[in-house]
């Protein structure tokens, strides 16, 4: 990997830890305190993972997973999986409209995959998004395959009795 590549994936790192931490609002402000530039892409490696550093840091203060940097393209790889079980079940997003995922989510059998929002009494609202971890879009894979499976089985016994009725 060259060295601007390296760079590009430490300030994508960098970012994802703060919008875990929930600073991403203030990252301009951070980064221009710190370094007095006006953005990250004028920062070097050092910078960047004293940054980097210092971001975990803070996430670690808040009791809040620090996210892998591989993590992401697992993630994006098991939103994918649960995204085509819902399109086999007849639930489908356009990229402008997600209600239909959005409003599958966010029933009440689906809320027990995130135990610390259930605890809570939060209800998803975010939809496929709330599924924040690689282990909750596992639990809710497995979930939503059930029920598509589920729903096979029932459809082919509702064909049956009518072929012999």
């Amino acid at each position: 990997m060259n060295n601007n590549q390296t760079l590009k994936t430490k300030r994508q790192y960098y970012h994802q830890i703060l919008i875990a931490a929930g600073e991403a609002a203030y990252k301009d402000a951070i980064v221009s305190s710190r370094f007095d530039v006006d953005s990250t892409t004028q920062l070097d490696e050092w910078q960047l993972d004293e940054l980097i550093q210092d971001a975990k840091n803070r996430l670690a203060g808040q009791k809040r997973p620090v996210p892998a940097a591989d993590d992401t393209s697992k993630i994006k790889t098991w939103r994918n999986r649960c995204l085509l079980v819902l399109a086999q079940r007849g639930i489908t997003a356009t990229p402008k409209d997600w209600s239909a995922i959005n409003h599958e989510l966010a029933k009440k059998q689906y809320q027990w995959i995130m135990p610390s929002q259930l605890e809570k009494g939060f209800v998803n609202q975010k939809g496929l998004y709330a599924f924040s971890t690689v282990d909750d879009l596992k639990k809710l894979f497995n979930q939503l395959s059930a029920i598509r499976d589920n729903e096979k089985i029932r459809a082919k016994k509702e064909r049956d009795l009518a072929m012999k009725n």
